[in-house]
C-alpha cells in the first residue's frame, strides 16, 4: 500500500519521489555488496555504531543480516516522523500551498501512524499527528532555511557514497542519509529530528557531541565539497529535539558546533575503528562486549550470546528475521 501526494491530477505509479510506503514488508535476503569476501568495505553510521557498542552486535546485524521481527516503537516512530517532515520538505520545494502542504502531511501523519507497532504509549498515532501539527506550529516561520541543491531539489534525504580510505589496497567507503540541509545565520547546517521521552535540556543535547553519526554527516559534506560534488561544507549540526508525552509534545532545538580541528580528529578515530571492523572481518573473529549488554533497554542479542555456541544458530532463526543491510543502497 502507498500514499500518492495529490499534486497532480493523475499522477503514476512510476513517480517515486511522490508515493510513500505504508507497509514495512521483509527485506528480501539479496546480496550485500558492501561487503566482499566476507568483509565490509562500504560503512554508514549504523554499521560504524554497531561495532564500536560490540563487535558481536556488528556482526549479528551487519554480516549475517539478524534484524528483531518487530521493529522497535522508537525507531518506528522516529522513521514516521521523519518521512512526514521529508515530505513536507518536497511538498514546499515544489511550490505547493503551505496550507495544502500542511492538510497533506498531516494527513500522511495519520497513515503513517497506523503502521506503528503496539507498546509504547507514548509513540502512538495520536502522539504522531500531534508532534507534526505542534512542530509545523512552533516552527511555521523556520529560520533554518532548506538548502536548494544544483539540480534545484531540496536538500532533504541525500545519500551520499564518497571514497574515504584504503585497507590493504581496497577502496574504503563512508556512506549514509542527510535528513536535511539548512541556511542558518549565514552558514550551512546538518539539521536532524531526535525525539525522547525524557526532557530536552542540556543533558539531551550533549548526547550529540562527541557522537558517531553527525560527525560522520559533516565529513561527508566537507569530502563532497572538496571533491565539487553535491554537498557543501556545514558547519555544525541543529538537532530539533521532541520530547514525547502520553497527552503532550514538546519540541527544543540546539545548535551543535563542531570545528574543522574536531572534524579531522574525528576523522582519525574512524580511520581506526573502521580497519578495526575490517580486521574483524578478514579474520572473521567477532568478541563480544559484555560491558555493553545492558545498555539503553539491553541489546536484543543478550538472549542469543547467553547460550552455548552451537545453540545460537539455531535461536537466531527461530527468534529473528533476515534482512540486508547495505550502506551502498539510497533509500527509495
Amino acid at each position: 500500500m502507498k500514499y500518492y501526494h495529490p499534486l497532480l491530477n493523475t499522477i503514476s505509479e512510476d513517480q517515486s519521489d511522490w508515493s510513500i510506503s505504508l507497509e514495512r514488508k521483509p527485506t528480501e535476503a539479496t546480496e550485500n555488496t558492501s561487503i566482499k569476501d566476507g568483509i565490509q568495505f562500504a560503512f554508514d553510521s549504523t554499521s560504524i555504531g554497531l561495532f564500536k557498542n560490540c563487535p558481536k552486535k556488528y556482526y549479528y546485524s551487519i554480516v549475517l543480516g539478524y534484524e528483531p521481527r518487530t521493529m522497535a516503537p522508537p525507531l518506528a516512530f522516529g522513521i514516521a516522523f521523519h518521512t512526514v517532515m521529508e515530505t513536507w520538505e518536497k511538498l514546499l520545494s515544489a511550490k505547493v500551498d503551505k496550507q495544502a502542504a500542511f492538510i497533506r502531511v498531516v494527513r500522511l501523519a495519520g497513515l503513517l501512524g497506523d503502521t506503528l507497532p503496539a507498546g509504547d504509549n507514548s509513540r502512538t498515532k495520536e502522539t504522531l499527528v500531534r508532534s507534526v501539527i505542534w512542530y509545523l506550529d512552533v516552527f511555521w516561520e523556520d529560520k533554518a532555511v532548506t538548502v536548494t541543491l544544483p539540480n534545484g531539489k531540496p536538500a532533504v534525504e541525500m545519500h551520499f557514497q564518497l571514497p574515504f580510505m584504503d585497507y590493504l589496497g581496497h577502496e574504503v567507503f563512508i556512506c549514509g542519509h542527510i535528513d536535511r540541509l539548512v541556511q542558518w545565520q549565514g552558514s550551512v547546517y546538518v539539521s536532524d529530528f531526535k525525539t525522547s521521552k525524557y526532557q530536552l535540556d542540556q543533558r539531551f543535547f550533549s548526547q550529540f557531541k562527541p557522537n558517531t553519526q553527525l560527525p560522520l554527516y559533516l565529513t561527508a559534506c566537507h569530502i563532497s565539497a572538496e571533491t565539487l560534488q553535491n554537498l557543501p561544507p556545514a558547519h555544525g549540526v541543529i538537532i530539533d529535539g521532541i520530547q514525547l508525552g502520553v497527552n503532550f509534545s514538546r519540541f527544543g532545538r540546539g545548535i551543535v558546533p563542531f570545528s574543522l580541528e574536531e572534524i579531522n580528529e574525528y576523522i582519525i578515530d574512524l580511520k581506526y575503528w573502521i580497519t578495526q571492523a575490517m580486521d574483524a572481518c578478514k579474520v572473521d573473529y567477532f568478541p563480544q562486549n559484555t560491558e555493553s549488554c545492558q545498555k539503553y533497554s539491553g541489546c536484543h542479542f543478550q538472549e542469543i550470546c547467553s547460550k552455548p555456541p552451537a545453540r545460537r544458530q539455531m535461536f537466531l532463526d527461530g527468534n529473528f528475521v533476515k534482512r540486508v543491510w547495505n550502506p551502498l543502497q539510497p533509500r527509495n
